[in-house]
């Protein structure tokens, strides 16, 4: 098995119970990105796709809201159109919105509740000034694949992902593995964002 970020050649680092119920092996490279086996419990991850654990998804979203509003009024042409990218239930693209900016929505997995009418679709591609994508690296099964989509429809990327600490931790010492809802499996760390 190789890195799906370097293409080198992975080393198993531990195996973890995702969900109550699978035994599976996380891998890593010297590039700093660790890995999950190849993710086949996908599909009945995703069942609820806001996990029930995810107590601060209003909260986040109205805080990330606010911090984008600064980023895009100092940085961007902020009268332009934006994509935002594994958009959850719309509720970041609604508050957008309702700000004033020209949010659309997308997301392979889960309903637009709270954006309807305001789908991404190709026929506005080239009009994106620029992505957000909030917490969703770690969900990426082919992080470079979904690097390159968002590329493709716009230069500008802006992210949010939680950082490996330096030294990889043992499963029950850090919750960003998210073991009880098996739909993060792609972890991140500053050595390799800056490769």
């Amino acid at each position: 098995m190789n890195c799906k970020i370097c293409k080198s050649k992975i080393q198993k680092i531990f195996d973890a119970k995702i969900m109550n119920k699978y035994k599976i092996d996380f891998y890593c490279q010297n590039c700093g990105f660790l890995q999950t086996e190849e993710p086949y419990w996908l599909d009945e991850a995703y069942k609820d796709p806001i996990t029930v654990t995810d107590t601060g998804y209003m909260q986040r979203n109205i805080y990330l809201s606010k911090i984008t509003t600064i980023l895009l009024l100092i940085f961007f042409d902020y009268k332009k159109k934006f994509l935002d990218y594994a958009g959850g239930y719309g509720v970041f693209v609604r508050l957008m919105r309702d700000i004033g900016f020209d949010f659309y929505w997308s997301d392979k997995y889960t309903q637009n509740l709270f954006a309807m009418g305001f789908e991404y679709n190709d026929s506005i591609k080239n009009d994106i000034e620029a992505i957000t994508c909030f917490d969703a690296f770690e969900h990426f099964v082919n992080p470079l694949d979904e690097i390159k989509k968002m590329l493709s429809i716009s230069k500008n990327i802006i992210f949010i992902t939680e950082l490996l600490p330096q030294s990889i931790p043992k499963p029950e010492d850090w919750w960003y593995y998210g073991l009880e809802h098996g739909q993060h499996i792609s972890f991140y760390s500053k050595k390799h964002l800056t490769l």
